[in-house]
């Protein structure tokens, strides 16, 4: 499926002005049906980037993004994860958000639109019940020969028809409905993946800070003791600048799973940003944070680390972490600005440790 030259001519933005909001949601799950349809075509993963990316191409928002894709169709272009990458880090912003919200409602539109399609088909076969009804009607006046056969004749005929246009519907209900479990099944993957980080496959930012306001409500209302660690890895610009992104991005995968191993089942971890990761402990006192941290920093300094085919020995990654211990009068702002500046003073004094606040 793709778009001809005079479609990406078309005024996309001016015909969305002039619709009202429901025939907005249904111009979405339009584009979002045939973005689907693509994704499936092309063989790629139904993930955040690429419903952003062929929900755009569709609804012709980013001409330049559907004349690049329109050549990388033609061409016959493989659509791997590293391209997909690519071309969503040349027409988006670093921080720009995905359209999850935007896709989210088009996907309930379209679930909407595909159950109305269901009933719409299920009524058209009630005809037949009427059929019978009129023929119990004529059957109760005891009918002569003649007009019994036509009524037996009327009724084959009526039954074939309808035969037919049953299982013509349950084709259709059957696509349909498993359209409907695709659009849930993509509807749930898009929410676990807007608090996924995709590299590491770890907690993102955005989940990090809902966990994070979870812990000053608890600390406020239940007294719970709760701590937050920073950890940032030690000189990680350097070993982008030498030996690239793709091996800074292992790095980061091999600290993350680390981290994963070194902490408790009710601990969090996410990407905090850049090279950086939050850890929170709950019901966990300032010690205990304490010890958890250094075991993470301790862990990670004693494991050598070679990658790549070619034994690329990058030999041992350290890290640096700030511990703030959770009050009562917290905000999530004064939290992460005392684990911080622990983080700062880690670093200042020779990396490869942890500074909790008592000591800032």
């Amino acid at each position: 499926m793709k778009l001809s030259d005079s479609q990406l001519g078309s005024t996309t933005s001016s015909k969305k002005a002039s619709m009202n909001t429901e025939d907005q949601l249904r111009q979405s799950a339009i584009w979002l049906r045939k973005a689907v349809t693509q994704i499936k075509e092309l063989n790629i993963p139904s993930n955040p980037k690429n419903y952003t990316i062929w929900y755009d191409y569709f609804s012709e928002e980013k001409s330049e993004l559907s004349v690049e894709l329109n050549r990388l169709l033609d061409e016959n272009t493989p659509f791997t994860s590293a391209l997909t990458n690519s071309i969503f880090n040349r027409f988006y912003s670093e921080n720009s958000e995905l359209k999850l919200e935007q896709i989210r409602n088009a996907i309930k539109s379209l679930i909407e639109i595909l159950s109305a399609q269901i009933n719409s088909i299920d009524e058209n076969l009630s005809d037949y019940d009427q059929v019978l009804v009129k023929c119990e009607t004529q059957l109760t006046k005891e009918p002569d020969l003649d007009t019994l056969n036509q009524l037996v004749s009327n009724l084959l005929h009526e039954t074939r028809n309808n035969l037919s246009k049953n299982k013509n519907a349950l084709k259709q209900i059957s696509a349909l409905n498993q359209e409907i479990d695709e659009m849930r099944e993509s509807l749930i993957k898009l929410s676990e993946e807007a608090l996924e980080d995709a590299l590491t496959g770890i907690s993102n930012r955005r989940a990090f800070n809902i966990e994070l306001d979870k812990i000053i409500t608890n600390t406020k209302n239940n007294n719970t003791k709760n701590c937050l660690l920073l950890i940032d890895i030690d000189l990680f610009k350097t070993v982008n600048d030498d030996y690239g992104h793709q091996i800074g991005d292992k790095i980061l995968c091999f600290v993350a799973k680390m981290i994963k191993k070194c902490i408790k089942g009710g601990d969090f971890v996410s990407r905090f940003g850049g090279d950086e990761f939050a850890i929170i402990f709950p019901n966990t006192d300032y010690q205990g944070g304490m010890a958890i941290a250094e075991t993470i920093i301790e862990t990670v300094a004693n494991r050598k680390l070679v990658l790549n085919k070619q034994g690329c020995n990058l030999g041992y990654v350290t890290l640096s972490g700030g511990l703030s211990f959770a009050q009562v009068g917290d905000t999530p702002d004064s939290l992460i600005q005392r684990a911080d500046q622990g983080l700062y003073k880690a670093k200042s004094k020779g990396r490869n440790k942890v500074i909790g606040q008592s000591n800032l």
